[in-house]
């Protein structure tokens, strides 16, 4: 969860601890999910509470924690596990928690722990990462049949809020999955950093990763398949003509051409 918060979560804190109406006011936490991943977010909001918005023109559900239990919770299970930017705004929320409430609760670095022993990296990619299959026909632009398994992470090169670099835990990602850092710049000329993988030592260290610490969002589902393909790739069958178009069978339903799922994983989610 704090991986998947630190990809594509919001904290609001407001100014005051009381409108003049006399109602409370207390911080937001928030986490954005893509609209295919409502089973999940139903399933999070059962275990951590919150209220849920969809966001038709984003595509999108936002799952949101205002209350102080929901919020207090939310710090018991996410302080000292953050490694991004996103941590100032983190304990900029426990501030305001220990200064408007009866709480003391301590503040946190951030976290660097190996990436490879918890399941962080697994919730960031549940936010940012992505899985494709590539699969080339002979001809002039190509020399021969080609079959790749990528696997992306993508995140802004500035914290928007504080300013602060994601160099540093793209560092740590990159030199866990044996890569580099690579950066590149999209909407309205923003910088943005981008980790990238299609080796085969590369994937496998990711598949062993996976294999341990799951994804929980859709992203899942396409991580099967991709998986499936490099399977295919390490015994050499996508030189065949079956396994050439087992590949192009999987690339066919992956991402958004996927029109099939499955949430059975759902019911380990409490248990982590």
């Amino acid at each position: 969860m704090a991986g998947l918060w630190e990809g594509d979560g919001h904290i609001w804190i407001p100014q005051k601890s009381h409108a003049p109406s006399g109602k409370h006011y207390y911080p937001h936490f928030s986490i954005t999910f893509h609209e295919e991943d409502k089973p999940l977010i139903e399933s999070l909001k059962e275990i951590i509470g919150g209220t849920i918005r969809y966001k038709k023109d984003n595509h999108a559900y936002v799952l949101t924690i205002t209350s102080l239990f929901g919020l207090k919770l939310v710090i018991s299970l996410l302080n000292g596990k953050l490694r991004t930017p996103k941590i100032r705004k983190f304990n900029s929320m426990i501030n305001w928690i220990n200064n408007y409430t009866e709480s003391n609760y301590q503040k946190y670095l951030v976290n660097l722990t190996p990436l490879i022993d918890n399941g962080w990296l697994s919730g960031f990619i549940d936010a940012d990462g992505s899985f494709d299959l590539r699969i080339t026909q002979k001809s002039q632009n190509y020399p021969k049949n080609s079959v790749s398994a990528r696997f992306r992470i993508e995140q802004r090169s500035y914290d928007p809020v504080t300013g602060d670099s994601y160099l540093d835990i793209f560092k740590q990602i990159s030199n866990t999955l044996g890569v580099t850092v690579g950066s590149t710049f999209h909407n309205n000329d923003i910088k943005y950093l981008i980790i990238s993988l299609s080796s085969l030592k590369s994937r496998k260290i990711l598949i062993k990763y996976l294999d341990t610490f799951p994804l929980f969002t859709s992203k899942l589902m396409n991580y099967i398949d991709w998986k499936k393909c490099h399977n295919l790739m390490v015994n050499n069958l996508h030189l065949t003509e079956e396994g050439r178009n087992k590949a192009i069978y999987l690339k066919s339903g992956m991402n958004r051409k996927r029109n099939h799922f499955n949430w059975d994983h759902l019911n380990k989610l409490s248990s982590y």
